[in-house]
């Protein structure tokens, strides 16, 4: 009887540590070795965490103004369609200035006017996203990894 008590003891301990390496072998797996990646790599690495990022974001902010959108966008004289992520209230300014200038009410903005002319909402955002960081650490581990995988693709 202790024989067999020893058996399955011994048994059940080596599922149990078994179970333990393989759980040590995944999550070495899920970390993810910056210089080890091409840049093709790394832009795949930050949309993922963009995403990721953005949907926390989203689901925690209550001003829908400045939730973040993201879509598809096809470049005029491109067959290539580029994902663009924007808050919605750079969305919603860029539609009113397109239908302003179309019944000549307003002059249509360059990039670099839109940009002067949000430069509250855009602080704003800034201020959102930064008092998120501080009170999820989830988020804000995720913005330090947005950032180092941004700056390591630029410096390549």
């Amino acid at each position: 009887m202790n024989k067999l008590k020893s058996t399955v003891l011994s048994r059940l301990c080596s599922l149990l540590l078994l179970a333990v390496a393989s759980t040590q072998s995944i999550a070495v797996e899920d970390q993810i070795v910056i210089e080890g990646l091409n840049p093709s790599q790394l832009r795949s690495e930050i949309k993922k965490i963009e995403t990721e990022f953005y949907k926390i974001f989203n689901a925690n902010t209550e001003d829908k103004n400045l939730a973040i959108v993201c879509y598809n966008h096809l470049p005029t004289g491109s067959n290539i369609k580029q994902d663009i992520c924007e808050p919605q209230f750079a969305v919603d300014k860029r539609a009113e200035n397109a239908n302003d200038s179309q019944y000549e009410i307003d002059v249509l903005l360059t990039a670099q006017g839109m940009r002067r002319e949000l430069t509250t909402e855009y602080a704003a955002l800034s201020e959102a996203m930064a008092n998120l960081a501080k009170e999820n650490k989830y988020f804000g581990e995720l913005n330090g990894i947005l950032g180092a995988l941004r700056e390591e693709l630029e410096s390549r």
